[in-house]
């Protein structure tokens, strides 16, 4: 799922190595000469589902942003975009950063809500379906765009945030889509409306050209997940390396994103995502020691619940994220986004520059 360069941010990349230096796994200790960075942006978002606690994070590291997303729009069953939580509280919140302004975008899912007024229903996620009506053909994929940029205006937001996913794997929905691109950049150009698309790990992106304009970042997660019958990390060194080459081909400014938590595969269970604070209470209930991979500076550990089930957690903590951070860093990315806040151990310490200064 990021503009100019912030007086702060190479003291900032300092301070990451610094940290980092010593305290991670060997496997992740990479010293590749760093190449200029013409832009950069910190990014995070904050979920309508743990607005408080996430909101609550932002502004713990507000001085290391440049923009917060507010993951709260999709869509009904009459394919009308529908807001979810605190809208007016999230756009009225003022961050505060040093000569800096935090522009707070609204992202747009296409997840399907049968009952609007009960967004924890009965939805579809991820609906392709809604994309195929919505790009049908030009003047449909124009309306939306109109209501796209109507809705970001009238609620107050600053940026807009185009999160489609499992688009990829169906070539004629990949290709309207990128239609749908060329028509929504300039428009939100003249709108003078930022414009940010998050893009799949899957993105074949030598198979399409993406139009300039907009800032590209890639989800560099789901490795392991609720998905997968193994367990494991939401990313590891080979996986960002392979995702961090798919970056160099997209246009600039091009960023990643990053994700927070982890996931819990219970025998007898479908696997289940936590958040950093949900593992570590997991892990002291099963009284289970706690392990880091050396080749995702993960953390993991396993044990048996109170009926004898196997239990298995894998999470992400500062250390690795500084670690996964550093790793596209080494790339030169433009910026990086942190999926998600709400949940997390003393997220202070996930940003280097905030511990440092203290």
């Amino acid at each position: 799922m990021k503009k100019n360069v912030r007086a702060g941010f190479f003291a900032a990349i300092g301070s990451v190595m610094l940290i980092v230096s010593g305290c991670l796994p060997s496997a992740l200790s990479v010293n590749a000469a760093r190449r200029p960075q013409p832009t950069f942006n910190g990014n995070a978002w904050v979920t309508y589902w743990d607005f408080d606690q996430g909101l609550k994070e932002a502004v713990a590291i507000q001085t290391q942003l440049n923009s917060v997303s507010y993951f709260a729009a999709a869509f009904d069953k009459n394919h009308k975009i529908i807001l979810m939580g605190p809208v007016a509280k999230f756009t009225g919140k003022q961050f505060a950063r040093y000569r800096a302004e935090v522009k707070k975008y609204l992202t747009v899912v296409n997840d399907v809500y049968k009952d609007v007024h009960n967004p924890a229903g009965e939805s579809i996620e991820k609906d392709v379906d809604v994309l195929s009506e919505l790009f049908r053909s030009d003047d449909r994929a124009r309306a939306h765009v109109a209501d796209l940029l109507n809705v970001v205006k009238k609620n107050g937001f600053d940026g807009l945030e185009i999160d489609y996913e499992n688009i990829w794997k169906y070539p004629v929905i990949a290709g309207k889509f990128v239609k749908f691109l060329e028509i929504l950049v300039p428009e939100a150009d003249k709108a003078g409306i930022p414009l940010r698309v998050i893009l799949e790990p899957g993105i074949p992106v030598t198979n399409y050209k993406l139009p300039e304009g907009p800032e590209y970042i890639l989800m560099c997660y789901n490795l392991f997940g609720s998905h997968s019958a193994d367990a494991g990390p939401k990313a590891d060194d080979r996986f960002l390396e392979k995702m961090l080459q798919k970056v160099q081909q997209l246009p600039r400014p091009h960023g990643v994103a990053l994700a927070t938590g982890g996931c819990v595969w219970q025998e007898g269970k479908r696997p289940y995502f936590v958040t950093e604070q949900e593992a570590l209470a997991l892990q002291k209930a099963l009284k289970a020691s706690l392990h880091r991979d050396p080749f995702s500076a993960a953390r993991y550990f396993n044990g048996r619940n109170a009926e004898g089930k196997n239990v298995e957690c894998w999470f992400a903590d500062a250390k690795t994220i500084i670690a996964w951070k550093r790793q596209a860093l080494d790339y030169g990315v433009d910026g990086i986004s942190l999926w998600r806040l709400g949940g997390n151990h003393k997220i202070e310490e996930y940003y280097p520059g905030i511990t440092n200064n203290k």
